[in-house]
């Protein structure tokens, strides 16, 4: 078939730009989560009963980096980053390969022969990326797949919240760094990013309520109006005192390598004491928070991937989730959804999910379902973007945020992968 040279020129041109198709599944769909919400009744979801225990179990895990007296698999884990992503299978910021001097430097610094020769309480400072090899220098695959390079840095493990606990188990050769496990995963840490925490000042914290952030970028204060960081949504932290709408926290700061408490006074508005009652309105106004944050794999340029969306979405309720998206694919009760043709699936999810409280996984992505629009259940998700097929040769459509969508996001692109869809790879429904 021959096409009208306006056409061939269109059609190039979608081709070439990823920008020039606008994606029916999230541009027709209303991006705010609280106009979703307002049509569904603001009861909780759960007894008080029910979110007390669950609360209970997030603070037990929360704190539980301070019951280890051994790192977590550390050498073992250390040695699998370097076979992993060893030389000349990896590349660097410049997107040439890793060279074996390079990759032999970052093991002699790893220091195996000291893991847990510290063995002590810590916690984080301020806002801190957990990594897998002692650096801030990234590790790409090859930007020549499909999907891979620039933003996949497969060194970057986690963002750390400031105040989160640690067990640090040793330094790093050069001693800046320090390999430490958190209640969900293990990596490196700067460490003037952290600080030993005593027996009894652990205690101390551990006997205190808790609050999360609510409000994101909440920056945090210390009495005399000093900024100790700025925090995001999820983030949590013991209270010292509460008032009518205000609220008093405990934030560690270090003096000579040692954790200290430093009193910060929040309103409400921006920190709220836990649990927060879980119910669909609540859900949807932390929701609005993280709207349109740019991609952040592992937490890279302290933005969210999809785990680290719905984790931070769920602690302000009490709800631990594990940190990336199998773990929190396997985590709760499941209804299976493997299968299913795609209306089927539609169908239940719309039928069992409950709005802002119901995780969707696929390999490799989970989302969190916030109800219907139109018949058509939607999730909201932090996403890459979606695979294309052009000539028989794989891509990718780069979304690059979080966004509100249907499941069949990506159906209108002329070259969208056929049956790659997100309703086409969803397996299950999990009620964390």
């Amino acid at each position: 078939m021959r096409y009208p040279l306006k056409s061939t020129i269109l059609l190039l041109w979608l081709a070439l730009s990823s920008s020039a198709w606008a994606l029916s599944g999230v541009d027709k769909i209303p991006q705010s989560p609280v106009f979703h919400a307002s049509s569904l009744a603001d009861l909780p979801i759960m007894t008080q009963e029910e979110q007390r225990e669950r609360y209970d179990d997030f603070k037990e895990k929360f704190y539980s980096p301070w019951s280890q007296d051994k790192s977590r698999d550390g050498r073992a884990v250390i040695e699998w980053v370097f076979g992993k992503y060893g030389p000349n299978r990896t590349f660097g910021e410049n997107l040439k390969p890793r060279s074996e001097r390079w990759i032999s430097d970052m093991k002699e610094r790893s220091n195996l022969d000291q893991v847990d020769s510290v063995r002590s309480k810590a916690i984080a400072l301020r806002p801190t990326s957990l990594r897998l090899m002692p650096t801030d220098s990234p590790v790409f695959l090859s930007p020549d797949l499909p999907g891979e390079g620039y933003p996949f840095d497969y060194l970057q493990n986690s963002l750390v919240h400031g105040g989160e606990p640690l067990y640090l188990s040793h330094l790093s050769r050069d001693g800046l760094w320090a390999w430490c496990d958190t209640s969900y995963a293990s990596g490196w840490i700067k460490a003037v990013d952290l600080a030993e925490v005593d027996d009894l000042t652990a205690q101390r914290w551990m006997e205190m309520d808790l609050a999360a952030v609510v409000k994101e970028g909440t920056v945090l204060r210390d009495l005399r109006g000093k900024a100790l960081f700025r925090a995001k949504v999820g983030a949590v932290l013991p209270v010292k005192r509460r008032g009518a709408t205000t609220l008093e926290l405990e934030v560690p700061t270090g003096e000579k390598g040692r954790a200290v408490g430093t009193a910060a006074k929040v309103s409400m508005e921006e920190v709220i004491p836990m649990p927060l009652a879980a119910t669909p309105w609540k859900g949807a106004f932390l929701a609005e928070q993280v709207l349109d944050e740019p991609y952040g794999w592992g937490g890279f340029l302290y933005n969210r991937d999809c785990s680290a969306t719905t984790r931070d979405l769920m602690a302000p309720f009490g709800i631990w989730l594990p940190r990336n998206s199998r773990a929190q694919a396997q985590t709760g009760k499941a209804i299976s959804l493997e299968g299913m043709r795609a209306e089927d699936k539609k169908r239940t999810i719309v039928e069992k999910g409950v709005p802002f409280f119901t995780l969707l996984g696929q390999p490799g992505h989970v989302m969190l379902y916030i109800g219907s629009y139109r018949g058509e259940p939607l999730i909201l998700h932090n996403m890459w973007g979606i695979r294309t097929e052009e000539n028989g040769k794989e891509g990718r459509f780069v979304v690059g945020r979080s966004v509100i969508s249907t499941l069949d996001v990506g159906s209108d692109l002329p070259n969208h992968s056929a049956g790659r869809l997100i309703v086409d790879r969803i397996t299950s429904m999990k009620f964390p």
